[in-house]
């Protein structure tokens, strides 16, 4: 399922990840023996272990009141309420807005369970340069997410770019 993001909002987060010298893990890269301090060797290990200057820039996809983007910057992007993190929703799944189907869609596109999955800074870039002057997107079921990007330009015989076809496609 398609869903749509403010694209300025996305650039404003990315723009503060990338800013940040420190990034919290997810359960994922929490569990990363390439993410852990020097010396920590756990087959547990806990968020002390990890060292958060290791933890690539990004951004997170959520799912839970809803389903949004948020910067994976330490310390949190506050928003104009003084929120600990400011976040992008779907447009299809944002509980402000669509009270009475954004569950649905929480669950048609993520899945039941919460969680939040990392998309690297690279993704979104990428993303946000194959969607400008339209809402950014990112395809995402249960099984899957991927984002939009335009395609390099194909190299003719000579060695030339041919061009390309700007259209977006699937990473």
């Amino acid at each position: 399922m398609k869903l749509h993001f403010d694209h300025a909002l996305v650039a404003r987060l990315l723009a503060h990840a990338q800013a940040a010298s420190e990034h919290p893990p997810t359960y994922d890269q929490l569990v990363d023996p390439a993410f852990l301090k020097a010396g920590v060797s756990s087959r547990h290990p806990a968020g002390a272990d990890v060292d958060r200057a290791k933890i690539p820039a990004g951004l997170m996809l959520v799912g839970d009141h809803g389903v949004y983007l948020m910067s994976n910057g330490y310390p949190g992007f506050s928003d104009a309420e003084g929120q600990a993190n400011l976040v992008a929703y779907a447009v299809e799944a944002d509980p402000r807005t669509r009270p009475d189907d954004w569950y649905d869609v929480k669950r048609a596109s993520f899945g039941g369970d919460d969680g939040a999955e990392f998309l690297s800074a690279d993704t979104i870039r990428k993303a946000l340069e194959a969607t400008v002057g339209s809402r950014l997107w990112i395809d995402v079921t249960p099984a899957r997410i991927s984002c939009p990007y335009l395609a390099s330009p194909q190299k003719n015989r000579s060695g030339r770019p041919d061009g390309g076809s700007g259209k977006a496609q699937s990473e």
